[in-house]
């Protein structure tokens, strides 16, 4: 039969909270003995706790406010807490054997990253990162078209003026590239340059806002001019590539990495716990007896 949800009363003692000011100001208050500042069912919260949570270097108005904070949530805990443990099943419970499945798990997972920070070589090579990209470079797909190009928006009214620019972005010989850029640095209009890095095709279109209009592919490698109004885009695509190539091995550098470093982790504690099982063989701390 399930137990009732009714519980007890919660109890709370303010008087220690008017002095809880004091953490921020002076220790001097240290032997005045440790005061019960809240109760629930069986259990209690003592000033010992509370002082553990408040910064030393609060203002008293922010040690009174971070105490009733905490004294508020550590009730609320201890009446889920309650009702939950009034509430679990009694027959076949495995709570005790869960907590100490959880304790052994998390020693040894603390165990295992410490020996992992002191030991595991975060080296990783250009050739090894080039070597596993060869090997998997069907695990590298790319989800969207990507290029590296520049481009520029301008707004221009007079038609013959945007034109004769648009003509000489387009041939883009040097002086006529030169001519370009001294007509935007005079309007304060900047390139942006992203052809050193790759960048996605949705990534490009949100960028500049193109009209809605415009769905046509933008990877195709050259030059090209959209015009809306007296607003128009200078696009220059130096490079792409379509989402059914594998990524470049650039843009999946860091990921690569990555994956090295977790085999190495993985490998460093398989080896550790096969050395130490191996020790405790050796040293007779185990055996295996016949069923």
């Amino acid at each position: 039969m399930q137990r009732s949800l009714k519980f007890d009363r919660v109890q709370i003692w303010t008087a220690g909270i008017f002095a809880v000011g004091c953490i921020a100001c002076t220790s001097a208050k240290e032997g005045a003995g440790d005061r019960v500042l809240a109760r629930a069912y069986d259990q209690v919260l003592r000033w010992s706790e509370l002082r553990q949570v408040i910064p030393l270097e609060s203002t008293p108005e922010d040690s009174t406010a971070l105490a009733e904070r905490f004294i508020d949530g550590w009730l609320r805990q201890q009446v889920v807490l309650h009702v939950s443990e009034l509430n679990q099943p009694p027959v076949g419970s495995d709570m005790e054997a869960q907590i100490e499945d959880y304790r052994r798990s998390l020693v040894i997972f603390n165990y295992e990253q410490a020996l992992v920070q002191q030991k595991l070589d975060t080296a990783v090579s250009a050739q090894e990162i080039a070597a596993y990209y060869d090997a998997n470079q069907a695990n590298f797909e790319l989800k969207d078209n990507i290029l590296r190009v520049r481009w520029f928006k301008v707004n221009e009214a007079e038609k013959r003026v945007l034109r004769k620019m648009e003509e000489r972005f387009l041939r883009g010989d040097l002086d006529e590239r030169r001519d370009v850029e001294i007509w935007l640095a005079q309007r304060g209009v900047s390139i942006i340059d992203r052809t050193e890095s790759w960048i996605s095709e949705m990534e490009l279109r949100t960028a500049m806002a193109l009209p809605a209009e415009e769905t046509g592919p933008l990877s195709k490698v050259g030059k090209r001019v959209v015009k809306e109004g007296t607003a128009a885009w200078f696009i220059e695509v130096v490079g792409s590539k379509d989402s059914t190539s594998p990524a470049p091995v650039e843009l999946v550098e860091q990921d690569i990495r990555s994956i090295l470093l977790n085999q190495r982790k993985l490998q460093l504690i398989a080896a550790m716990r096969e050395d130490v099982y191996k020790d405790a063989i050796d040293n007779e701390d185990v055996e295996r007896f016949d069923p």
